[in-house]
């Protein structure tokens, strides 16, 4: 076999490799991708955060219904009869709905990251809930409280949201390249290195 009428097929491999590059893919990726606004993305995105909202409303439900000896049911979670000012559980619902906006502050940062749409999200998700909670309850939410509730809910997760992706976007575009997370030093902070001759 002659090897030097290989060598032009070798060198047109290699540059045909170098156009291909597969992408690294993480979540991060999918959720971040800022060049990406496709509806089947936002509608996914949506589904994620209104999935978290519901889980950690469900979980601390669920704790407080077992800390306090009562049985748990959907109706503290889906129904707007239980937020109320009239009973210790009811104060305690209104609690736990304000703290599960906070935490889904943290969701929205990490799966949006976008400022610009952190408005649209936090409306979304109580205009879901709205939805929700007057399908379960089989009327529309008359309960002033629980009104005010979801009021101080969104303008928790409008203004936090906002907030908290805005810093996550002005790191990402300022502070990019500016760490080498090999050697855990900026850029700036590289000392040169000099090299010792033997003069010996």
């Amino acid at each position: 076999m002659d090897f030097q009428s290989l060598r032009p097929w070798a060198a047109s491999l290699q540059r045909f490799q170098g156009y291909i590059r597969v992408p690294d893919v993480s979540f991060s990726d999918f959720t971040n991708n800022q060049d990406s606004l496709s509806p089947s993305k936002i509608t996914i995105q949506i589904l994620i955060l209104q999935f978290f909202y519901y889980i950690i409303a469900t979980i601390f439900s669920f704790s407080i219904a077992w800390i306090l000896g009562l049985d748990f049911s959907l109706d503290w979670v889906f129904n707007w009869n239980s937020v109320s000012l009239d009973n210790t559980l009811g104060l305690t619902m209104i609690g736990l709905w304000l703290f599960d906006s906070l935490l889904c502050v943290i969701f929205m940062t990490v799966i949006v990251g976008r400022s610009k749409l952190a408005w649209d999200f936090a409306l979304t998700i109580h205009l879901i809930n709205l939805i929700i909670v007057w399908i379960y309850s089989g009327s529309f939410p008359g309960n002033l409280v629980w009104w005010i509730v979801q009021i101080l809910s969104c303008i928790i997760l409008v203004s936090l949201g906002t907030w908290s992706t805005r810093w996550k976007e002005l790191r990402e575009t300022f502070f990019e390249g500016l760490v080498d997370p090999e050697l855990g030093n900026g850029v700036g902070n590289q000392r040169p290195v000099i090299e010792m001759q033997d003069h010996s």
